[in-house]
């Protein structure tokens, strides 16, 4: 009976081995410098930018930082060769050589990739959960941070405001349903720089309304910074170009509002959540407002509860010079 016993604990290791085995899909051969290192794959389908975990040979410990694919080549043995920059290590265990590397499913939830700036996926071809993805849109009252879309990327709120990426570094978008109401819109946002810690951002957003024959055009300026692994810093500038008659009336809504002044911080939650909180200064009614938010983020869908206000010292419910909630829900695909 023992014998039995031991031969089926043999057999379902053996089993187990071997499927542990087909999950690790490269081994850590070197290390090139302090940010870079090397891992050898039976398997080439590796993309280039995707993130992939580090596992300890020393199955006990599980997981211990994150690398990005910087480069792949074959070799004439047949393996393919993986360049790996390294995005985030364990406080408590270094990566060794002899550690694997193994891919993360990310097209949804994964709780083993947790919130941090370090792990947020820029640009990517492959399915990305927009949960890891840099954060494009505050909210229809908040407003945009400096980054854009992916390319052909779509985002849209429900009551219409349509985003689109026209190219990597070009984002498109317009209050639709405003269109057919008399007052045609669109605004665009370039990003022309972005490194690891800093993004700046420049655009355009126009309005016109027919009915009293007036425009509002605005250029605005965009600058994220990076300041820990977990907090993101949002400035926004928005200069008015041409004003209309009633653009005091709408100090709460950035795209129709006059000049204003904006800084504020994302905090990523390890779900990868997000709150965010700021103050905001509009220099037409030269009042102090600001707000308070959390982002729910569920894969593509997104909701947004906060607490707005245009004037920090009108202690009254109304949105054009007092306080105000707001909640937003919106999809990126």
């Amino acid at each position: 009976m023992n014998k039995i016993f031991f031969l089926f604990i043999l057999a379902f290791a053996t089993a187990a081995q071997a499927m542990f085995d087909t999950e690790q899909l490269g081994v850590i051969e070197k290390f090139v410098d302090d940010q870079s290192l090397i891992a050898v794959s039976e398997q080439g389908d590796w993309n280039i930018g995707e993130i992939v975990a580090v596992v300890s040979q020393n199955s006990r410990v599980g997981a211990i930082g994150f690398v990005e694919v910087a480069s792949l080549k074959q070799r004439e043995d047949g393996k393919n060769e993986i360049k790996l920059n390294l995005q985030r290590q364990s406080r408590t265990s270094f990566i060794q050589v002899g550690d694997f590397i193994r891919r993360l499913d990310l097209s949804s939830e994964n709780s083993a990739y947790f919130g941090t700036t370090e792990l947020l996926i820029r640009d990517s071809e492959m399915n990305i959960s927009s949960k890891y993805r840099p954060l494009v849109y505050q909210g229809f009252v908040i407003g945009d941070t400096a980054q854009t879309l992916y390319e052909k990327e779509f985002l849209i709120n429900y009551f219409g405001n349509i985003y689109y990426g026209a190219t990597p570094n070009l984002t498109v978008g317009t209050l639709a349903p405003v269109n057919v109401l008399g007052q045609p819109n669109a605004n665009f946002r370039y990003k022309f720089y972005d490194s690891e810690t800093t993004s700046i951002a420049s655009g355009l957003s126009f309005t016109r309304i027919i009915k009293d024959n007036q425009a509002s055009l605005n250029m605005n300026f965009y600058w994220d910074n990076t300041s820990t692994g977990a907090l993101i810093s949002h400035t926004f500038l928005g200069l008015g170009v041409v004003r209309w008659d009633q653009a005091s009336d709408a100090a709460s809504i950035k795209y129709l509002t006059s000049s204003s002044f904006q800084t504020g911080y994302e905090v990523i939650l390890n779900d990868w959540d997000r709150f965010l909180i700021g103050p905001s200064y509009n220099f037409e009614k030269k009042a102090l407002g600001g707000y308070l938010s959390y982002l729910f983020i569920r894969d593509r869908f997104h909701l947004q509860l906060s607490i707005n206000a245009t004037d920090i010292t009108h202690l009254r419910l109304a949105p054009t010079d007092g306080y105000y909630p707001f909640m937003d829900i919106f999809w990126r695909f």
